[in-house]
Formats: C-alpha cells, sequence, structure tokens
C-alpha cells in the first residue's frame, strides 16, 4: 500500500518554500516513515539497452533513449531504466548512499521535441544510466514495481535536498503499523 506524499511543489529550492519545507521535515522526522517510493516523470523513450537479467527485475546495464519532453528533474525513468543528470550523479558519488552504481547513456533529441515545443528547446543535460544494485528496503535506492524505486529516508532527503520537485513524485511506502 502506498499514499501520495504531497501535491506538487514548485521549482524552488525547499528551503525557500515554506509548505514544502514544513512536509519535507515531518517526512525525515525519526517517528516518520523509513521507506518511500519514488516514481520518476517519464519524458524520455528506450531505445535499447543491454540488462542484467540476473536480477528480477532485470537491471539497465547501459542504453539509448530518446528525450521527448524537457527534462525537469534529476531522476527520470522509462521501462525499468533510471537515468540521473550530471549534477545527479556527483552528488551520489560523494555521498554513502548505497544499491547504486552508475553506467553509459546514449541522448538523443526527438523529432516531437525539435518541432513541436512551445518554447525554445533548452539545453539537454547529459543522463547517465542508474544501475540499481541493491533490493528494495535494504539498500538506500532500490528497483520497486513498474519504474519506481525504493528509497530509504535518507536517500528520499538526499534526493529532495537535490532536487524540491522530486518531492511531487514520492510516495511514502511503509504501510501503518496498523495494517501491517
Amino acid at each position: 500500500m502506498t499514499s501520495s506524499v504531497a501535491p506538487p511543489v514548485s521549482s524552488n529550492p525547499v528551503s525557500s518554500n515554506p509548505v514544502s519545507s514544513d512536509i519535507h521535515r515531518s517526512l525525515a522526522a525519526a517517528d516518520g516513515p523509513r521507506h518511500f517510493r519514488l516514481r520518476p516523470p517519464a519524458p524520455i523513450r528506450l531505445l535499447t539497452a543491454s540488462w542484467d537479467r540476473t536480477h528480477n527485475p532485470p537491471r539497465a546495464l547501459s542504453g539509448h533513449v530518446a528525450i521527448e519532453y524537457p527534462i525537469t528533474t534529476a531522476v527520470v525513468a522509462t521501462r525499468n531504466l533510471y537515468a540521473v543528470t550530471d549534477d545527479l550523479r556527483s552528488a551520489l558519488e560523494a555521498s554513502e548512499l548505497t544499491g547504486f552504481t552508475f553506467g553509459a547513456l546514449a541522448a538523443t533529441r526527438d523529432r516531437h521535441l525539435l518541432t513541436h515545443c512551445d518554447t525554445e528547446p533548452t539545453a539537454t543535460p547529459r543522463l547517465h544510466t542508474l544501475v540499481l544494485t541493491g533490493r528494495a528496503c535494504c539498500a538506500d535506492i532500490a528497483p520497486w514495481r513498474c519504474d519506481s524505486l525504493a528509497l530509504s529516508r535518507a536517500a528520499a532527503t538526499f534526493l529532495w535536498r537535490h532536487d524540491p520537485s522530486l518531492l511531487a513524485f514520492t510516495h511514502v511506502l511503509d504501510l501503518p503499523s496498523s495494517l501491517a
């Protein structure tokens, strides 16, 4: 059972938005949920990928994606392939979080993005495959069902601080004790 965490928040940093700051503090509290589900947006389409099928679900090791819509978050997904921006990759590498490594990812702008975008296309960030090596509720970042990530409280807090817009795509994964 999952429950929604919060309505979408602005792209301003958490500290400058009093509503999201209160939500962030209450979710990160010691007596709050311990695990979260992140279902990142999917502005990309999978063209090809190499898979490690010894894991269930199979994990993407590298790939090639078409960017169909502007990328507005630091994590995006398509068909069990997760991609992160350069900035988030650097931040994750410097963190002590567990359950992932990185692979190559080629990205091509879709014709639709180039010709039908209402605004001038912004610079496309460089993306990397987030290779998931951990198990849900054991590692800080792990796969969870279809195109979702299971996050520890530490990982969720880390991602919200890095990219506050990810809060809108986050749900509580823990069951209330009365239902467990």
